[in-house]
């Protein structure tokens, strides 16, 4: 096993997650209180006497913008979102590809029914938000085309016939000292899959926030193995 992968792994995963409630907490405060007030030059300084400077008139306009708008779901908080949960998803992906003792880990407790539907759920939603650019996540052919071709193959509990079902109950996965009665299901059907649909009418937003939240929860969980 190569230790550097799965350091980098948890890294990514528990930074990110931070992140996503640090920055969202942020956004949010921005819409309750005209943080423009507070919007000064900022200077970054870098190796060998570099430095380049945020300009305050930006920050002021983006924070006014937030303030003025009271949009729950803005650019600040939409940007927070789809980056911590690509790199949440990612690292996770590369966790169960590139590292074996990790890999054998998950397949025990998550059993092979879920580890297929788990991995091929994260592959979807991960391809989703690293090749999209489209501000109202629309599917594109190269989203979701190869990865359709791969589940019609895959016959098992989860995934039949094009469907993918990825149920995580806590309870029958993490040890019984964890959060009890919490549960969540993801459901994708590749049959139904079409260019232009609307990605969070596939996958519901809360259903990544606790897809993400449970991958936290599996690293945290690892560490202590």
């Amino acid at each position: 096993m190569s230790y550097a992968i799965i350091d980098d792994v948890i890294n990514q995963i528990e930074s990110n997650f931070m992140c996503l409630h640090l920055w969202i907490f942020f956004s949010k405060k921005a819409i309750e209180e005209n943080l423009s007030l507070y919007a000064k030059n900022i200077k970054l300084h870098f190796k060998n006497g570099r430095w380049f400077i945020l300009s305050w008139y930006k920050i002021k306009d983006s924070l006014e913008n937030l303030y003025i708008q009271q949009e729950d779901d803005n650019f600040f908080s939409t940007f927070i979102e789809i980056n911590a949960f690509r790199w949440i998803l990612s690292a996770m992906l590369e966790g169960i590809e590139k590292d074996k003792k990790f890999k054998k880990w998950l397949e025990n407790i998550l059993k092979s029914e879920n580890m297929d539907s788990f991995r091929y759920s994260l592959r979807f939603i991960r391809n989703i938000l690293s090749h999209n650019i489209d501000p109202e996540m629309k599917l594109h052919d190269h989203d979701f085309k190869e990865l359709q071709k791969k589940i019609f193959t895959i016959k098992s509990k989860n995934i039949n016939n094009g469907k993918v079902k990825l149920a995580i109950n806590y309870e029958t996965i993490l040890p019984k000292s964890w959060i009890k009665n919490y549960w969540f299901e993801i459901n994708i059907d590749f049959n139904s899959l079409k260019k232009w649909q609307y990605f969070y009418n596939i996958v519901e937003k809360a259903d990544i926030f606790m897809l993400c939240e449970f991958c936290y929860n599996l690293i945290i969980y690892y560490k202590t193995v």
